[in-house]
């Protein structure tokens, strides 16, 4: 391993950079946090406290913070509700620690400028999730497995997500951890086959190395072929969509364009793919459009959508009166609201390079005048607020119509108010804040909104 990585190291940062390494504490964290160590690259370390496993956990983080401060590393931790988290947002606690970790990652990479976030996913992590994707139901994008290099998994983020460790096996990473003396935290949760991953990692890998004791090479090799495959499905579907696809918004199929492709079956399902609609709706669909009967009035709903079939169309568009349950804005960080996703950060002020300025799909505000917690929520009538640079109280309605918005646009408007409630709305992302939050010479931190 310890021959092998520089070289990988080089092909994912030929130039450089500072990379954020994701370190829990265990076996495969610790062993990449000691490769990137010997390496040239400049690296800072993140460690998730999920405050699941009590002392556990904070065993975890002590290991990590040790380590660290013995090597002379940068240390960022923090800690989470993840429990509160979870249930807030009716999630499995899988589900929410993916989420809280990476949402703080992509945050804490522009904090300390950072061109990736490094995690020590291996083969054996790859192959689990290959498994599992099978047993849940997967297209070909499922047979692929992870990618070495690719983006944080959060609508928008153009954050690197590099895995330097993907092609190494747990036996290789526990043989090296065992030469250079590494310490290590043991998770004890790892043994509960209540988890489907910890199943399929302590009860079925087994049965397969009896079967073929090469099986993770094998089923890692055809992962590389299934993504090549995919390679040429998508420029396949890139080209079939010019003729198939109609309008982006709403989202609009020509019916006798899509039937007459030999494999119209395999596009439907890649096209409604990123509205959710569950195989059950989707072969009722395919039914519909592939008997002799009429196929107009047909409706399917899809959590927030709602898909109808016209004589000759199909149209995807966001369901009219469904109300989104509004988000609290704790902290600065991602959030996503709306289909839509938010980064929020904090800035002293003046800042050398700073400007008050409002570009386009940014807010600039002045922080002690929208202090947290705040909350994000869908407009409704009768919202208003005072738009930035004029004077007097303006609807939200009026606003929108003045911009000329399609009701498209307004569905997915999104708006910051206090907790209090009420129909002043402070701001409008990432359109327009109201002119109360002006930043002034008086200002001395500033809160900005970007949208992702």
């Amino acid at each position: 391993m310890q021959k092998k990585f520089p070289g990988i190291l080089k092909g994912l940062f030929p130039s450089g950079g500072k990379v954020l390494v994701a370190v829990s504490g265990g076996v495969d964290s610790m062993c990449i946090a000691s490769l990137f160590l010997d390496s040239r690259l400049s690296f800072e370390v993140a460690h998730c406290n999920f405050s699941l496993r009590g002392e556990e956990s904070d065993g975890d983080e002590a290991l990590v913070e040790a380590w660290c401060s013995e090597h002379g590393v940068r240390c960022n931790v923090i800690r989470f509700d993840t429990l509160a988290y979870a249930s807030r947002k009716g999630i499995s606690m899988e589900m929410a620690a993916r989420e809280l970790r990476y949402e703080w990652f992509a945050s804490l990479c522009s904090e300390r400028d950072c061109c990736a976030v490094a995690v020590a996913h291996n083969a054996n992590d790859n192959v689990e999730t290959l498994i599992l994707n099978l047993l849940r139901g997967t297209g070909t994008k499922g047979l692929c497995g992870m990618k070495a290099d690719t983006f944080l998994p959060l609508a928008g983020s153009s954050v690197r997500l590099v895995r330097p460790l993907l092609g190494f096996t747990r036996d290789e990473i526990e043989a090296y951890a065992s030469s250079r003396g590494l310490r290590y935290r043991f998770d004890s949760s790892n043994a509960d086959n209540a988890f489907k991953r910890n199943l399929v990692r302590n009860e079925i890998f087994p049965l397969l190395g009896k079967l073929n004791p090469s099986f993770l090479k094998t089923l890692t090799l055809e992962m590389g072929h299934f993504a090549q495959a995919e390679k040429v499905l998508e420029e396949y579907l890139s080209w079939q969509r010019i003729e198939v696809v109609v309008s982006e918004e709403p989202f609009t199929v020509d019916i006798a364009s899509l039937l007459a492709s030999p494999h119209w079956k395999w596009m439907l399902h890649r096209l409604l793919e990123p509205y959710g609609f569950n195989n059950s709706s989707l072969e009722s669909l395919e039914e519909i459009l592939g008997s002799s009967y009429p196929h107009s009035g047909r409706r399917f709903i899809s959590g927030e959508y709602e898909l109808v079939t016209t004589s000759s169309r199909i149209v995807v568009s966001r369901r009219p009166g469904v109300v989104l349950a509004p988000v609290i804005v704790p902290a600065p960080g991602e959030y996503e609201f709306s289909g839509r996703r938010f980064v929020i950060t904090l800035h002293p002020w003046p800042s050398p390079g700073m400007s008050a300025m409002q570009p386009e799909g940014v807010l600039v505000m002045d922080a002690s005048k929208l202090p947290f917690p705040f909350v994000l929520r869908t407009w409704r009538q009768g919202d208003w607020f005072i738009p930035f640079g004029m004077r007097g109280r303006r609807k939200l309605s009026d606003f929108f119509s003045d911009r000329k918005m399609s009701l498209a646009d307004k569905a997915r408007a999104v708006v910051a108010v206090s907790p209090s409630g009420g129909s002043h709305v402070l701001a409008v992302l990432c359109l327009r804040p109201d002119d109360f939050l002006r930043v002034t010479s008086a200002t001395s931190q500033v809160l900005i909104i970007k949208e992702l």
